[in-house]
């Protein structure tokens, strides 16, 4: 549709092929600055008759509040104001739609819905509206969540009466929601993503259903928000009995400031995209190398354990903290945890390195839950199973890692790659590492619906960490040290009786990430000589079948040097 300037009237007319419970009529209008526009509803009642109950007028702006109101002039109990609001009517009249905004101009759409005679009354019983009727949602946007409460809704005109009052109507109420493009922040999608929601049958087959809501508050659901993202929500109401249904106006919100603060929008924190940077290159130098000691990474994940610890104790207590008792709990816990990660580094080796896989099994867990069921603590005793998945993952790593030779540097250095890359594009793939957090100061954070909804960015940060993995593990691969600081060759353990013949080489942990033979190394210091099979350790020092060159090479070169 193109829009059309309006100084007076504009008229929306009930057509003669009735559309019951559907779009009767569709127009995209702008407002004038400061203005008072007469909206005309005609023909209602030659074309109507008995078959339509009332007529529902929508009005939704894009971008600024506009007024929608009875009267030409703003009484108090006859108007409505906001981005998305309607009002009733049962017959021909006109209502007044103003634009408040002294010097903006403001593009909007008209929708007239029209509802058989058996539909309910959406907001009909409310409280919370100052018009007797009120067929809108009151939406709450906070820092965490997105929160929408529907008013209370009554049975059709026909039914009303002392056993349907207010309260005691036997109606149900379904929530829908509907999620935009990313970064889309213009018109166009606007105006689509309402009219995604704006009928039953829309809202059936391209709108995603809400069953969560609120404990003893069967009316409020709560959503999580997604960055960068606009949201459609709409309340379905239905009449089991006399087999009607009715739809609220649905309401909009995108889950930033697009606006005011666009690079809110897409993640352009510059403090911690540097942050986040700097974090990557030390985790790739990680894996490259594997130069950080077992102390360090035994420090870091039992810190990271325990803060996990913590959280789960303090949710277990359910008890409301304010926010600075949970930061000194949260604080306290990694340091604690952090102190016995140290050492056990320094004095039991081995009881860090399954720590260590441990906390790799959680995250995995973790990312996996919530790329799959976004908000996954609305499932009953997720936690339990995220702890027993991390167990068993943990479990397959300290047994696997010494077979196909991937270093617990690699698995270090790999966590913080992707958190870090997850920063640098602005995904949301660390989305799920937050949930865990939220529950400590999110009311009911179990009952919020979040979509994992993964979107370009977070495609783009999985193509960017899996290539980062494969030239860092390459790299890794052709570094040709001697002795890499490993899990391995870490720090003289108490009490520890070294090798019984004296030679520490099965000691020493190369930076290789998978069993392969270091063959081009090996080619180029015999002058592309055929290559040995491998040097046993054996009293005979003989030949074996190939499978890795490296013991050989050192003895080379350790010969060399003699």
């Amino acid at each position: 549709c193109v829009a059309i300037t309006v100084r007076e009237v504009v008229e929306l007319t009930v057509p003669v092929a009735l559309r019951p419970n559907d779009i009767n009529d569709y127009r995209e209008i702008v407002l004038q600055p400061y203005s008072n526009t007469r909206i005309h509803l005609s023909n209602y009642s030659k074309n109507a008759g008995d078959q339509v109950g009332y007529a529902l007028v929508q009005l939704h702006a894009f971008e600024y509040n506009v007024t929608l109101s009875y009267n030409s002039s703003i009484v108090d109990g006859g108007h409505l104001s906001g981005q998305n609001v309607g009002l009733l009517m049962y017959g021909d009249g006109d209502l007044y739609a103003f634009n408040l905004n002294t010097h903006q101009p403001v593009w909007v759409s008209l929708v007239l819905m029209l509802y058989n005679r058996s539909a309910p009354v959406p907001g009909g019983c409310n409280l919370e509206f100052p018009v007797e009727i009120s067929p809108v949602l009151n939406l709450t946007l906070t820092p965490e969540v997105i929160i929408v409460d529907t008013p209370a809704a009554a049975v059709a005109k026909p039914f009303q009466g002392t056993p349907n009052a207010c309260g005691k109507a036997r109606l149900e109420y379904e929530s829908y929601y509907y999620i935009m493009p990313t970064h889309d922040f213009s018109q166009r999608a606007y105006f689509a993503a309402i009219n995604k929601l704006i009928s039953y049958a829309n809202a059936k087959v391209q709108g995603r259903q809400n069953a969560l809501h609120a404990p003893l508050l069967l009316n409020r659901h709560t959503y999580g928000r997604l960055t960068g993202r606009g949201m459609v929500f709409v309340t379905a109401v239905i009449d089991p009995v006399h087999r009607g249904f009715a739809l609220y106006v649905p309401t909009h919100t995108y889950s930033c400031k697009p606006f005011i603060e666009p690079a809110g929008c897409y993640g352009l924190n510059i403090p911690y995209r540097v942050l986040a940077i700097i974090l990557t290159i030390i985790a790739v130098l990680e894996v490259i190398m594997g130069y950080l000691p077992l102390v360090v990474k035994c420090s870091a994940s039992l810190g990271f354990l325990a803060v996990v610890g913590t959280v789960e104790a303090l949710n277990m207590l359910d008890k409301p903290l304010a926010h600075e008792w949970l930061i000194t709990c949260l604080v306290g816990g990694a340091i604690i945890g952090a102190v016995v990660g140290l050492l056990l580094g320094l004095y039991a080796p081995v009881a860090g390195k399954i720590f260590c896989s441990m906390l790799t099994g959680y995250m995995i867990c973790l990312t996996l839950f919530g790329m799959i069921n976004g908000n996954f603590y609305t499932l009953r005793n997720v936690s339990w199973y995220i702890a027993l998945g991390g167990v068993l993952i943990g479990a397959v790593l300290n047994i696997t890692l010494p077979i196909i030779l991937i270093t617990r540097s690699v698995i270090f250095g790999t966590v913080f790659i992707f958190y870090g890359v997850n920063t640098i594009v602005g995904a949301r793939l660390d989305y799920p590492l937050r949930h865990f957090v939220r529950r400590l100061y999110v009311e009911n954070y179990e009952r919020v619906h979040s979509d994992p909804a993964l979107d370009e960015n977070d495609f783009v940060a999985l193509a960017a960490f899996a290539i980062i993995m494969l030239v860092a593990l390459f790299l890794r691969s052709r570094y040709q040290s001697d002795e890499v600081q490993g899990d391995y060759s870490r720090f003289d353990i108490p009490c520890q009786r070294g090798p019984a013949n004296g030679d520490d080489e099965d000691r020493i942990e190369r930076s290789t990430v998978i069993a392969a033979d270091d063959t081009a190394a090996y080619q180029r210091f015999v002058n592309e000589h055929p290559i040995i099979t491998r040097w046993t350790n054996g009293d005979d020092d003989v030949f074996e079948s190939p499978e890795s060159n490296s013991r050989f090479y050192r003895l080379l070169k350790r010969n060399a040097r003699r």
